[in-house]
Order: structure tokens, then C-alpha cells, then sequence
């Protein structure tokens, strides 16, 4: 008798524990949102991430990378990241999470366009279509 079990990918656990820890996160935010103007969640927003990148930089010993490159884009990342929080909390005040958070959610169509067209990385069919109807969820969940 054989014992091929298939091993989870450390990716996915990964990819699974960034799932329970953003729905926590949209959650408390429209929680939040009921009492906080998106401006302040914002505010507060950063200043719980404090703790966390305390807790990085201590595990790197306080020793950080001087790539430009990875400085710069790290940067902006996190610039970007602020303005769209800013638009989600905003759209939370406006409609239920539960319409919000999933439309939302569907960022990576931006990030796999900008792939194909900057990175030239490749899509299948199957991908395609699944950006088609990801597309098609924004009109199905906005009703």
C-alpha cells in the first residue's frame, strides 16, 4: 500500500492564514466604520500596523536591505495600500460589508492586467475567463 499524500504548499497556508486575518480585518472595519470616519480608520489603521513592523524589524535585528529598488517599490506599495484603505472605508459607510468587501476584493484583476502588460507574463483561457466573471461578480454583487 502506498502513502502518496499530497503535502499542502507552504504558500497556501500562507495565502489561507492571509485569508482569515483580511476577512477579520474587513470585518472590525466595518465595525469600526459605524463609530469612525475613514479618515481616522485610517489613522488608526497605521498605528495598529506599528506593532507588527516592530515586531519584523526585531526579528531582522533591526537590520533592513538598502536596495533602492525594493525601498522605493516597498514605498509605494504601502502608499497605495493607504489610499485604497481609504476608499474601502469609505465605501463601508456608504454600503454593507458584505457587498463591499467582495467587490473589493477583486484588486487582483488590476495586478494580473499590469502583469501581462508590464511584466508580459502569460494568461491561459482559463484565467481569462475567470477574470470575465470576476468582472461580471462587480455588477451581480452592486444590484
Amino acid at each position: 500500500m502506498s502513502n502518496d499524500r499530497r503535502q499542502v504548499p507552504v504558500w497556501l497556508w500562507y495565502a489561507l492564514l492571509c485569508i482569515f486575518w483580511w476577512g477579520l480585518w474587513g470585518f472590525l472595519s466595518k465595525v469600526a466604520g459605524n463609530s469612525a470616519s475613514p479618515l481616522q480608520l485610517q489613522i488608526l489603521f497605521t498605528l495598529g500596523m506599528l506593532p507588527v513592523a516592530l515586531g519584523m524589524l526585531v526579528q531582522m535585528r533591526w537590520n533592513l536591505d538598502r536596495n533602492v529598488g525594493g525601498a522605493s517599490y516597498g514605498t509605494l506599495s504601502g502608499i497605495a495600500t493607504g489610499i485604497g484603505s481609504l476608499g474601502y472605508y469609505a465605501a463601508l459607510r456608504e454600503q454593507n460589508a458584505s457587498v463591499v468587501t467582495p467587490v473589493t476584493g477583486l484588486f487582483p484583476l488590476l495586478t494580473v492586467i499590469l502583469a501581462f502588460i508590464v511584466l508580459r507574463e502569460r494568461l491561459n483561457r482559463v484565467q481569462m475567463g475567470g477574470m470575465v466573471l470576476a468582472l461580471a461578480s462587480i455588477v451581480v454583487l452592486s444590484m
